[in-house]
Parts: structure tokens; sequence; C-alpha cells
């Protein structure tokens, strides 16, 4: 029952330090930590701060370390210049005796890494040392299980950045080492020869950045020696991960308690707060959408590909939406045909269903997308050339890379069209306004409006004829905007001639939808299964908010003072 109570303890005191990052007095927008490991296992960090500080006197950084991980070398630096390196440091020197030094506090479990704040404002700061033994020799493996950035931090960083390389050049790659990431909402992984491993969302005082990593014998030379395995080092990280089922066991009593009191309300107040920064964007690209009005025309030149990686990244369209796209416009060029067909089912009732049946290529009319995506339905179709659901969600299981490729096929294309056209200075996702040229804001202007404009397109009272001869371009882009089904209802009422064609239309886009739906869920379903098989064997993938305990470096609390 002790423990229940320190849980709950813990949990008010997590939540009661969970305020919105840009109401702290002081704040670190980014830290990138570049960590350099020597082949006898010591590690040089540099570890770079960025952010405003208006109150204190120092930054502090505490260092949970075993007896053989010692310090040398700390040099501080900031915008202006070197900091003095002092032997005996104290906390409670004034502002002005701390600025422009650095030096180590101890205490009572370790040390403190320590430097004066020297000037209020925008600032800069550098923080470099070494520390030996920081990599050990296992009977299995070398490694270690390094904590970055500490948890219980007063001033926690927006983003973090870390970056591990080897000092004699030789790339850490997934063939030679295995890497895992905790206590962040992020990824780790091998980029450019190097362990890289990075927040996608602001740390909070109860987040820390803990990465285990382990590399094939022979690479380094560890001076620490350990006589145990590097899988126990392991097997202690992994306990509270979601890389695998080794959590201690529990009573069911003290399970609920624990995911309610100590992980559902901390993730419902930061749901909140980023619904909050969600509603605020959405208010922007609203306001930004009104300055451009309605756009009635085919945007982005027809592009569609430039469409799609537009719309996706400001959240126009979803992930994978341009295969509905594509599966409509094989069936505008013939290449596929709905037909019906009945299926017998419990107690041999029977119920009429529609599907798909390829009825040869259109290489006139077809372009490359149409080509790739008609083949891998091939691939899909039994030797009746009909696409049936089971068909179709085995294949999605076994293919799903051809489908990704198709997917991604687009949305590079249509990167490289909006890159040539120099309407982005950034690629974020999701992006901001801001990422966008004057030539992007058009760009993006005219998807909005499209948009809004089929959303509204029964409330517009000016009407005149144009909308006819385009009315298949526009429902393919109220396809990729998932609004199709509505807006083919609201041209019926409006065009009563081109009614009985619409309605042959709109079972059409429902069938693609349907089947796009079937691929796509099943080709995601394997991807995230692929990726958690992955990430569990080490190599890469999200980070696990939970583990990464018995780690070493960094320990808990810090920020300024």
């Amino acid at each position: 029952m002790r423990k229940i109570v320190s849980s709950l303890i813990l949990c008010f005191v997590l939540l009661s330090s969970l305020p919105l990052p840009a109401y702290a007095a002081n704040q670190v927008h980014t830290m990138d930590i570049q960590a350099v490991i020597y082949e006898d296992g010591s590690m040089y960090i540099t570890q770079s701060w960025e952010g405003s500080f208006d109150e204190g006197t120092e930054s502090y950084i505490p260092m949970n370390t075993p007896a053989y991980l010692t310090i040398s070398k700390l040099m501080v630096t900031d915008q202006n210049g070197s900091y003095e390196t002092v032997p005996n440091w104290d906390v409670d020197w004034s502002f002005e005796e701390k600025a422009r030094k650095c030096g180590i506090n101890n205490t009572g479990s370790g040390y403190e890494i320590c430097f004066g704040i020297s000037e209020y404002g925008q600032n800069r700061y550098a923080v470099e040392y070494k520390l030996d033994n920081a990599v050990g020799s296992y009977s299995d493996r070398d490694g270690a299980n390094f904590r970055f950035v500490n948890d219980g931090m007063n001033t926690t960083p927006t983003d973090v950045k870390v970056e591990i390389r080897l000092a004699d050049g030789t790339p850490i790659t997934d063939e030679i080492a295995d890497v895992w990431g905790f206590g962040y909402d992020g990824q780790v992984g091998f980029l450019d020869g190097a362990i890289l491993a990075y927040t996608e969302s602001p740390i909070y005082p109860e987040n820390h950045v803990t990465v285990l990593f382990s590399l094939d014998k022979g690479i380094l030379s560890p001076s620490r020696q350990e006589s145990g395995s590097f899988e126990e080092i392991k097997e202690i990280a992994f306990s509270g991960s979601n890389y695998d089922n080794t959590a201690e066991e529990v009573t069911s009593f003290e399970l609920l308690m624990s995911i309610l009191f100590t992980i559902v309300l901390p993730i419902v107040v930061i749901i909140l707060i980023v619904r909050i920064k969600k509603k605020r964007a959405a208010k922007k690209r609203q306001q930004f959408s009104k300055r451009f009005g309605y756009f009635r025309d085919i945007p982005n030149n027809g592009n569609l590909s430039a469409a799609y990686a537009l719309g996706k990244i400001f959240d126009l369209c979803e992930d994978g939406a341009i295969l509905a796209t594509g599966m409509l416009r094989l069936i505008q060029l013939g290449c596929l045909t709905p037909v019906e067909n009945q299926e017998v089912g419990f107690m041999g009732k029977t119920k009429e269903m529609v599907s798909l049946q390829l009825t040869g290529s259109n290489h006139d009319q077809m372009n490359e997308y149409d080509e790739y995506l008609y083949t891998v339905l091939e691939g899909a179709a039994g030797s009746d050339g009909i696409l049936q659901a089971k068909e179709l969600e085995r294949f999605a299981n076994q293919k799903d890379t051809l489908l990704r490729a198709y997917i991604e096929k687009h949305d590079s294309a249509g990167r490289t069209w909006l890159n040539q056209k120099h309407c982005m200075k950034r690629w974020n996702l999701p992006a901001k306004l801001t990422d966008l040229t004057p030539a992007g804001e058009q760009e993006l202007g005219e998807l909005m409006g499209l948009k809004r404009y089929l959303t509204d397109f029964s409330l517009i009272a000016e009407r005149g004829l144009k909308e006819i001869p385009i009315w298949r371009e526009l429902l393919t882009y109220a396809m990729l905007f998932g609004i199709a089904d509505q807006v083919a209802e609201q041209m019926k009422e409006l065009y009563p001639d081109i009614s009985s064609e619409l309605t042959d239309y709109s079972q059409s886009m429902v069938t693609a939808y349907s089947y796009h739906y079937l691929l796509y869920n099943n080709m995601r379903k394997t991807e995230e299964q692929r990726e958690q098989e992955k990430r569990s064997s080490g190599s890469g993938g999200f980070a696990s908010l939970g583990g990464g305990g018995g780690s070493i470096g960094g320990g808990s609390g810090g920020g300024t003072r």
C-alpha cells in the first residue's frame, strides 16, 4: 500500500510540474549533444544549449556517477567566449561571482556540472567534458546505458538531439551495433555512421533521454571490464518499457492504480496541451485560408503529387490518401471496372458485393503512377482478375512495401516539384505556415481554397457552368481530402443534368475508397508489426517512454537555480 501512496504523491508532483513551456521564466529551446567514444571506452561529450535565461544565477547538471565514471576536461563557452574552470564550485556565490565561471559541485550522490548564467537574455552555451569508463566490456558485447538528459529538470528543453560517434571514424551501423531509447517521445536509430536519438515533442519533468547501445566485440577495447553480460543490463533497462513484456509482476489493483495515476493522468494533461497548440495552429491556418478565399480551379498546376505532399504536411489529407485517388484514376481510365457478384454467407444467405475487375492496361493514357499501381494490383488479384477483400488483405500483409513505395513515389515527386518552385524554407511534420516561401503560400492557398470551396459547395450562392467540365477532377481532389461522398451528393442536387453520371461515379468512388481503406489499414498493421520487431531487436525506431533503469551518466533534477 505504501508503494501506491508513494505513486499517488509522485503523480500529483508530476502533474503540478507540467507547465506550458511558454510560461517558464528560463527556457532551453534546443539541446544538441555530441558524444564521441574513444577506444578505451571513455566518452567526450559536448552539450550545446540555446535558450532564454531571465532569472537565477547558474545552470547545473546533476550526474549519477559510479566511482569508475570520473570526469575531466570540463570547459564551458558561450557566444562571448570561454569560461574559467574553477576547482571548487560554491552554489551560494552571487550572480556576479558565478559569471563566466564553471566547475564541479560535489554532492552526496555524485556531483553537479555547474556554470554561471552570466548574462540574462538569449544565450548559447557549449558544455564539454570527458567521462572515463563510460562504455563497459561485458561477456557478450561492449556497451552502455547512458542518460544524456535528466528527468526532474526545472528548465526542460523543447528539442533534444543526441549523436554518438566513434573517435576513430568507424561508422556505427545496424550491422555492428544495437540501440534503444527510453524516457522521451521520439526516435532512435542509425544515420550517417552514428547513433542518432531525437525528441518529437517537448521534454517535461517526468521525461529523460536515455540511450542504451551495444557494439560487437573487437571494435573497442574498454578499460572497464565487467563480469556480467550486456543482456543483463538490457533486461534491467527494458523493465517498464514497451520494447518487450519484461515488467515486474504486480497485482491487478496495483497495475490499475499505476496506469491511472502515473500514466493516464499525465498523458491527459499532455494531450490537452497538445490540443491547445493544435487549435492555435488550426486557427492560424483558418485565417490563412480566409485570406486566399475560395479556389474554383485545379490547384498546383494540376500536379496531384504536389497536392498530396503539401496536403499531408498541413493536415489537409491523410497519409496514404493518394492510394484512393490512384485507384479512382484507374477506374476513370477503364483499367478497373466495378462488377457485382454474390457472396454466400452464414446459413447459406447470399449478399450482393461490388468488386473491382482488372480489364487491362490503357498505356496510351496511363502515367508512371497508373502503370505501377496497376501492376501491383495485378499481383493482388487471383486468376479471375477480380480484386476481392481476402486477396487484398493477404496481399497488403505480404507486399506492404510495394504499396508504401507507391505512396512514397507520389510524395517524393510532389516534394521535388515544390522544391523546384522554391515553395518551402524547410520541411517539418506537421509543417508551420512560417515554413513556406511566398510561392509556397500561394500553392497552399490554392489547395486550402479548393478544400474550403468543395466543403461549402452547396452553400455558395454564385454558381456557373465552369464546374461541369471538370467535375471528375474536382471529385478526385475531394477524394484526396476525404470528403468525396458529401461533395458528390451536393453536385447531384445542383446539377441534375449529370445526376445519373454522378450516381455511377459515386459508386466507383465508394468502391475505390473501401479498397484503399482495406489495403492501407493492412499495410499499416504490417508496418507497425515490423517496426516493433525492429525496434525491440535494437535496429532503431520509436523510443519508449518507460524503462531505461540502471543508467549511468546523468541523474535526476537540474536546469537552473
